[in-house]
């Protein structure tokens, strides 16, 4: 986003990088927190339930009907699980699970069978169980080790640590964003930076409220929206400024610096000295 300012007949510009991906990044992890907080809610109420379960369990276990053969007791614990309680004609005949004709089984089909017995005391067994361990040990020694700092758990993972920082170099979760202010005539004192930054982030507030449905809980402040004054060529007349101004905003637009969280922390020192003082000199103002 460019803004040209205008104020006290004096023309400056201020380039805001990468806005809407701020806003889908803070709205995505909104989302998430909210998500979070609601499957934490849902397990509390889980745990209250199968506590109460528990107590009418231990409930039933002492009743005084409990020890008598062939007398099943009511249970309140279906009730509490919204089922219906089946009562069975005989101990010795079905084990009730719910309600569901389907889901009730002999205990004789219940018994474990000879066949499904799993032998692991041979020899054969031992050195089948010896092998699967080594495979699993190779495989686990051979799993790689460096992932990116900005992809996390769910980015890429590399076998050395040169290839992952290299990654992080154009990593797209690298991106990052900030807001610039040109200004060829700071010694004019003229528009103060953190007046002019303040304002624009109270404009893109104004402009995320319309978008609260889609891209919940954003709010662009100092912290997350972080500003900078660049340093750039300054003028050395009253009259220049308009011109130094078109031509910051279109060497941004022509030659965009990759807007990464170095560039962001450095304040836009890079190697390339995009920003600098003498980034450009007066005869291209003179030609403009």
């Amino acid at each position: 986003l460019v803004f040209p300012i205008n104020d006290s007949l004096h023309w400056t510009v201020c380039i805001v990088c990468n806005p809407g991906r701020l806003i889908r990044r803070y709205s995505k992890e909104v989302i998430e927190k909210k998500q979070n907080l609601e499957l934490k809610q849902k397990q509390a109420v889980e745990e209250r339930k199968r506590e109460r379960r528990v107590r009418l369990e231990e409930l039933d276990a002492s009743s005084p009907l409990a020890n008598q053969t062939g007398v099943a007791p009511l249970s309140l614990t279906p009730i509490l699980d919204g089922a219906g309680c089946v009562q069975p004609e005989s101990g010795h005949d079905v084990v009730v699970v719910d309600d569901k004709p389907e889901t009730i089984q002999s205990i004789e089909q219940a018994k474990p069978t000879a066949q499904s017995t799993v032998v692991t005391d041979t020899p054969a067994a031992r050195k089948c169980i010896l092998l699967a361990k080594i495979e699993a040990a190779a495989n686990k020694k051979q799993e790689v080790q460096w992932q990116c700092e900005y992809c996390g758990e769910a980015g890429p993972k590399y076998e050395t640590f040169d290839l992952a920082l290299e990654h992080e170099s154009t990593c797209d979760e690298n991106i990052d964003w900030c807001m610039i202010h040109f200004d060829s005539g700071k010694h004019f004192k003229l528009h103060k930076s953190t007046e002019v930054l303040g304002n624009i982030r109270k404009y893109l507030n104004a402009a995320a409220a319309d978008y609260e449905s889609t891209h919940p809980g954003v709010i662009f402040t100092t912290k997350n929206m972080p500003g900078f004054s660049a340093a750039v060529p300054q003028q050395d007349n009253a009259k220049d400024c308009g011109v130094y101004m078109l031509e910051m905003a279109e060497r941004m637009m022509r030659n965009t610096p990759q807007i990464d969280n170095e560039f962001v922390k450095k304040k836009g020192a890079s190697k390339n000295n995009f920003f600098g003082s003498n980034s450009f000199n007066k005869d291209v103002i003179v030609r403009k």
